[in-house]
Protein backbone atom coordinates (compact mmCIF):
# COMPACT_ATOMS: atom_id res chain seq x y z
CA UNK A 1 0.00 0.00 0.00
CA UNK A 2 0.87 3.59 -0.77
CA UNK A 3 1.73 6.02 1.04
CA UNK A 4 -0.80 9.32 1.24
CA UNK A 5 -0.21 12.33 -0.33
CA UNK A 6 1.72 15.13 1.50
CA UNK A 7 0.16 18.45 2.32
CA UNK A 8 -0.13 20.84 -0.58
CA UNK A 9 -1.82 24.27 -0.66
CA UNK A 10 -3.81 23.26 -3.43
CA UNK A 11 -5.49 21.83 -0.55
CA UNK A 12 -6.27 24.51 1.22
CA UNK A 13 -9.80 25.94 1.63
CA UNK A 14 -8.78 29.12 2.47
CA UNK A 15 -9.48 29.08 6.48
CA UNK A 16 -6.21 28.74 8.13
CA UNK A 17 -7.97 27.03 11.20
CA UNK A 18 -9.23 24.13 8.68
CA UNK A 19 -6.17 24.03 6.55
CA UNK A 20 -4.54 23.72 9.74
CA UNK A 21 -6.60 20.87 11.02
CA UNK A 22 -6.53 19.28 7.55
CA UNK A 23 -2.76 19.36 8.14
CA UNK A 24 -2.93 17.63 10.95
CA UNK A 25 -4.79 14.92 9.41
CA UNK A 26 -2.57 14.39 6.84
CA UNK A 27 0.16 13.88 8.99
CA UNK A 28 -1.86 11.20 11.13
CA UNK A 29 -2.89 9.26 7.64
CA UNK A 30 0.69 8.88 6.96
CA UNK A 31 1.76 7.94 10.34
CA UNK A 32 -1.69 5.20 9.70
CA UNK A 33 0.22 4.00 6.15
CA UNK A 34 3.67 3.58 7.99
CA UNK A 35 2.11 1.24 10.52
CA UNK A 36 0.94 -1.28 7.41
CA UNK A 37 4.76 -2.01 6.98
CA UNK A 38 6.11 -2.93 10.52
CA UNK A 39 4.57 -5.00 13.01
CA UNK A 40 3.13 -3.05 15.92
CA UNK A 41 0.65 -4.58 18.87
CA UNK A 42 -2.97 -3.57 18.78
CA UNK A 43 -2.44 -1.61 21.40
CA UNK A 44 -0.52 0.87 19.39
CA UNK A 45 -3.15 0.90 16.80
CA UNK A 46 -5.90 1.90 18.83
CA UNK A 47 -4.20 4.56 20.33
CA UNK A 48 -3.79 6.20 16.74
CA UNK A 49 -7.07 4.99 15.97
CA UNK A 50 -8.33 6.87 19.28
CA UNK A 51 -6.46 10.23 18.26
CA UNK A 52 -7.36 10.26 14.59
CA UNK A 53 -11.28 9.70 15.90
CA UNK A 54 -10.67 12.18 18.59
CA UNK A 55 -9.61 14.93 16.38
CA UNK A 56 -11.54 14.19 13.23
CA UNK A 57 -14.37 14.76 15.36
CA UNK A 58 -13.52 18.45 16.65
CA UNK A 59 -12.35 19.35 12.67
CA UNK A 60 -15.95 17.89 11.68
CA UNK A 61 -17.31 20.44 14.18
CA UNK A 62 -15.28 23.08 13.20
CA UNK A 63 -15.26 22.43 9.81
CA UNK A 64 -19.79 22.16 9.96
CA UNK A 65 -19.97 25.51 11.79
CA UNK A 66 -17.72 27.52 9.07
CA UNK A 67 -20.10 25.68 6.31
CA UNK A 68 -23.16 26.96 8.40
CA UNK A 69 -21.00 30.27 8.63
CA UNK A 70 -21.04 30.77 4.75
CA UNK A 71 -24.41 29.17 4.34
CA UNK A 72 -22.82 26.23 1.97
CA UNK A 73 -25.67 24.78 0.46
CA UNK A 74 -24.81 21.55 0.99
CA UNK A 75 -24.08 21.56 4.42
CA UNK A 76 -26.66 18.59 5.29
CA UNK A 77 -25.11 16.14 3.00
CA UNK A 78 -21.44 16.77 4.40
CA UNK A 79 -22.92 16.57 7.91
CA UNK A 80 -24.14 12.96 6.77
CA UNK A 81 -20.71 12.25 5.40
CA UNK A 82 -18.69 13.36 8.46
CA UNK A 83 -21.49 10.75 10.32
CA UNK A 84 -20.51 8.30 8.49
CA UNK A 85 -16.86 8.45 9.24
CA UNK A 86 -17.05 8.96 12.17
CA UNK A 87 -19.86 5.38 12.51
CA UNK A 88 -17.37 3.78 10.80
CA UNK A 89 -14.28 4.71 13.31
CA UNK A 90 -16.28 3.48 15.82
CA UNK A 91 -17.63 0.47 14.28
CA UNK A 92 -13.65 0.03 13.52
CA UNK A 93 -12.86 0.23 17.44
CA UNK A 94 -15.07 -2.57 18.42
CA UNK A 95 -15.57 -4.96 15.50
CA UNK A 96 -11.80 -5.95 14.16
CA UNK A 97 -10.49 -9.51 15.88
CA UNK A 98 -6.41 -9.18 14.65
CA UNK A 99 -3.87 -6.09 14.29
CA UNK A 100 -3.66 -7.22 10.56
CA UNK A 101 -7.61 -6.68 10.29
CA UNK A 102 -7.47 -3.18 12.17
CA UNK A 103 -4.59 -2.23 10.02
CA UNK A 104 -6.45 -2.44 6.73
CA UNK A 105 -9.57 -1.88 7.86
CA UNK A 106 -8.06 1.92 9.17
CA UNK A 107 -6.02 2.41 5.73
CA UNK A 108 -9.03 1.68 3.99
CA UNK A 109 -11.48 4.49 6.22
CA UNK A 110 -7.81 7.17 6.54
CA UNK A 111 -7.72 6.60 2.14
CA UNK A 112 -11.02 7.22 1.58
CA UNK A 113 -11.74 10.03 4.33
CA UNK A 114 -8.96 11.68 3.11
CA UNK A 115 -8.25 10.84 -0.50
CA UNK A 116 -12.06 11.46 -1.36
CA UNK A 117 -13.17 13.34 1.93
CA UNK A 118 -10.53 16.33 1.99
CA UNK A 119 -9.78 15.97 -1.53
CA UNK A 120 -13.10 16.27 -3.51
CA UNK A 121 -15.43 16.93 -0.97
CA UNK A 122 -13.78 19.67 1.07
CA UNK A 123 -12.23 21.44 -2.00
CA UNK A 124 -16.08 22.52 -3.09
CA UNK A 125 -16.12 24.20 0.09
CA UNK A 126 -13.74 26.71 -1.50
CA UNK A 127 -15.36 26.73 -4.21
CA UNK A 128 -18.35 27.79 -3.00
CA UNK A 129 -16.66 30.25 -0.78
CA UNK A 130 -15.40 32.05 -4.23
CA UNK A 131 -18.03 32.41 -6.66
CA UNK A 132 -19.62 34.38 -3.17
CA UNK A 133 -16.60 36.51 -3.73
CA UNK A 134 -17.17 36.78 -7.39
CA UNK A 135 -20.95 37.32 -6.66
CA UNK A 136 -21.67 33.99 -9.03
CA UNK A 137 -24.91 32.46 -7.88
CA UNK A 138 -24.09 28.39 -7.02
CA UNK A 139 -26.29 27.30 -9.89
CA UNK A 140 -23.77 28.56 -12.58
CA UNK A 141 -21.46 27.29 -10.92
CA UNK A 142 -22.37 24.33 -11.12
CA UNK A 143 -24.42 23.75 -13.71
CA UNK A 144 -21.96 21.62 -15.75
CA UNK A 145 -21.13 19.78 -12.79
CA UNK A 146 -23.16 16.48 -13.10
CA UNK A 147 -22.62 13.15 -11.98
CA UNK A 148 -23.14 10.28 -14.59
CA UNK A 149 -25.10 7.35 -13.54
CA UNK A 150 -26.60 4.17 -15.22
CA UNK A 151 -28.85 1.89 -14.81
CA UNK A 152 -30.60 -1.09 -17.31
CA UNK A 153 -31.85 1.04 -20.06
CA UNK A 154 -29.85 0.48 -23.08
CA UNK A 155 -27.18 3.53 -23.44
CA UNK A 156 -29.19 5.60 -20.58
CA UNK A 157 -26.53 7.95 -19.02
CA UNK A 158 -28.41 9.66 -15.81
CA UNK A 159 -26.61 13.41 -15.15
CA UNK A 160 -27.45 14.20 -11.32
CA UNK A 161 -25.93 17.04 -9.42
CA UNK A 162 -23.92 16.72 -6.43
CA UNK A 163 -26.00 16.68 -3.57
CA UNK A 164 -28.20 13.30 -5.59
CA UNK A 165 -24.74 11.99 -6.05
CA UNK A 166 -23.48 12.31 -2.17
CA UNK A 167 -26.91 10.29 -1.67
CA UNK A 168 -26.27 7.66 -3.77
CA UNK A 169 -22.97 6.95 -3.51
CA UNK A 170 -21.45 7.97 -0.04
CA UNK A 171 -24.27 8.02 2.26
CA UNK A 172 -26.41 4.94 0.67
CA UNK A 173 -29.40 6.28 -0.19
CA UNK A 174 -31.33 4.27 -3.35
CA UNK A 175 -32.30 5.59 -5.90
CA UNK A 176 -34.29 4.01 -9.14
CA UNK A 177 -34.53 4.56 -12.92
CA UNK A 178 -38.21 5.75 -13.27
CA UNK A 179 -38.46 3.72 -16.95
CA UNK A 180 -36.97 0.59 -15.81
CA UNK A 181 -37.17 0.87 -11.81
CA UNK A 182 -33.38 -0.49 -11.56
CA UNK A 183 -30.97 1.05 -8.83
CA UNK A 184 -28.59 4.34 -10.56
CA UNK A 185 -25.17 2.85 -10.56
CA UNK A 186 -22.00 5.47 -10.59
CA UNK A 187 -20.44 5.26 -14.24
CA UNK A 188 -17.33 6.09 -13.40
CA UNK A 189 -14.94 4.27 -10.97
CA UNK A 190 -12.68 5.52 -8.50
CA UNK A 191 -9.67 2.91 -8.86
CA UNK A 192 -6.74 4.99 -7.56
CA UNK A 193 -8.89 5.03 -4.32
CA UNK A 194 -9.81 1.32 -3.61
Amino acid sequence: MEAFPIWHDKYSIENADIDLQHQTLFILADKTAKLLNRYIYKTEIKELLSDFFEYMRTHFKDEENYMHSINYPYLSEHKAMHKKIIEDMSALLSECASTNDLKEKLYKIVSIWLLEHIVEHDMRINKFKKSLEKEDKIQEQEKDDKFEYICGCKDMIHKLDYGLHVKIKYLNIAYKCKKCSRELIFKLQDENLD
